[in-house]
Parts: C-alpha cells; structure tokens; sequence
C-alpha cells in the first residue's frame, strides 16, 4: 500500500509541474497575444491615416488635372 501511495504522489508531483509549465507557457501565450493585438491596432490606425492621405492626394491630383486643362489646353485636332 504504501509503494502505490508513494507512486500516486509522485504521479501528483509531476502532473503538477507539467500543470505549473503549462499555465507558464500559457501567461507567456496571453502577453504575446496582449502585444500582437496592440500591434495590430497601431497598424491598423496606420493603414486609416495612409488611406486618408491617399485620398487627399488623388483630390489635389484631379485639381491640378483641372487646372492643366484650364491652362494648358489641348491643341486641336488636325484633319489627316
């Protein structure tokens, strides 16, 4: 009786410390995952800013358009 009390503990024992390592590697899994998700938000807040200037740029490329046009017209066309 006593050798299959002495094997339970030690089952106990090493199940508890695989148990321990577990929740460890678990702790180290939720930080990486706390970090990565800020990450992805500032990214994100990037990808927006970066649209947001994409957008301004093609409004001031179609006000230049507008205003080579009004400037530089196009020479008429010539009958072949």
């Amino acid at each position: 009786m006593a050798e299959l009390l002495a094997e339970v503990h030690h089952m106990r024992t090493d199940n508890n410390e695989r148990l321990d390592k577990t929740n460890e590697r678990l702790d180290r899994l939720e930080n990486q995952l706390i970090k990565n998700t800020a990450a992805v938000g500032e990214l994100r807040l990037s990808v927006m800013r970066l649209a947001d200037r994409v957008e301004e740029i093609h409004e001031l490329d179609r006000r230049v358009r507008v205003l080579e046009n009004i400037v530089l017209p196009k020479p008429p066309l010539q009958a072949a």
